[in-house]
C-alpha cells in the first residue's frame, strides 16, 4: 500500500512542484519587466529600481505599484518640504528667503496634491488619479526654476528624485486597467 502511495503520488507533487516553480518563475520576470518599463522613463533608472524592489512584494500590480510611487513620492515630498522650510529659515538675505517662500508654497500644494491622488487610488477614481498626477510636475519645475543659481547641489538633487518619484507614479498608473 505504502508503495502504491508513493509510486502514484509522489511524482504528482514532484510535477506540481515543477509548475509552481516555472510559474513562479515566469511572474518574477513578467514584474521585473513591469517595473524596467516603468524605470526606462526616468532620469535615474537605478534609483527607481533599488526604490521598487525596497518597497514592493511580488507579484507587482499596477495599483499597488502606483500606490507604492505615490507613497514614496510623497514622503519624499514631506521630507523636501522640511528641508526647504530650514533652508528658508537658515537664508541671510531676503530675497533667498523669498525664493525658499515659494518653494515651500509649491512643495505645500504638491504634498495636497499627492494625498488627493492616493485617496483617488483607494476610490479607484481613476480619472481623478490622473488629473492629481499630471498637476504634480509643475511644483517641483516651479520650486527649481524660481531658485535658479540659488540652488544647492543637495536641491538639485532632491528634485531629481522627486521627479523621478513622480514619473514612477505617473508611468505606474498609465499601466491601470480602467
Amino acid at each position: 500500500m505504502a508503495s502504491f502511495f508513493t509510486s502514484y503520488f509522489l511524482p504528482l507533487v514532484l510535477v506540481a512542484n515543477i509548475f509552481n516553480f516555472q510559474t513562479s518563475l515566469c511572474d518574477t520576470s513578467a514584474d521585473e519587466a513591469l517595473i524596467a518599463g516603468i524605470c526606462r522613463q526616468v532620469q535615474d533608472p537605478p534609483f527607481c529600481l533599488n526604490t521598487f524592489r525596497q518597497i514592493l512584494a511580488h507579484p507587482y500590480v499596477p495599483e499597488e505599484v502606483t500606490r507604492a510611487a505615490i507613497t514614496q513620492s510623497l514622503q519624499n515630498a514631506n521630507n523636501n518640504h522640511a528641508f526647504i522650510e530650514a533652508a528658508k529659515a537658515a537664508a541671510k538675505d531676503k530675497e533667498t528667503q523669498d525664493l525658499y517662500a515659494i518653494c515651500d508654497s509649491s512643495y505645500g500644494l504638491l504634498i495636497t496634491v499627492l494625498q488627493d491622488a492616493a485617496q483617488s487610488l483607494a476610490n479607484k477614481d481613476y480619472n481623478g488619479l490622473e488629473n492629481d498626477l499630471s498637476k504634480c510636475p509643475k511644483f517641483v519645475s516651479d520650486c527649481q526654476n524660481v531658485l535658479g543659481s540659488k540652488t544647492t547641489p543637495e536641491m538639485l538633487d532632491r528634485s531629481r528624485k522627486q521627479f523621478d518619484l513622480i514619473i514612477m507614479s505617473k508611468a505606474a498608473e498609465g499601466l491601470i486597467k480602467k
